[in-house]
């Protein structure tokens, strides 16, 4: 079992997703994230997104 938190980014939220693997934890998160916090994702650069991405990918551990 892998699990990712949004504050574990620094963000004010309590979501958590859970999932066997840490791919589906990811897309757990990535689904959350494109709906809930799509206005810190808007405006970021390419590059910025290459390093929050592996910022969210780091940050799923397992349980």
């Amino acid at each position: 079992m892998n699990k990712f938190a949004c504050k574990d980014l620094g963000i004010d939220c309590d979501f958590v997703a859970t999932a066997e693997t840490k791919e589906e934890t990811l897309k757990k998160a990535m689904a959350h994230g494109g709906t809930v916090h799509k206005d810190i994702m808007k405006g970021q650069s390419e590059a910025q997104m290459a390093v929050f991405d592996q910022k969210l990918r780091d940050s799923i551990q397992p349980v």
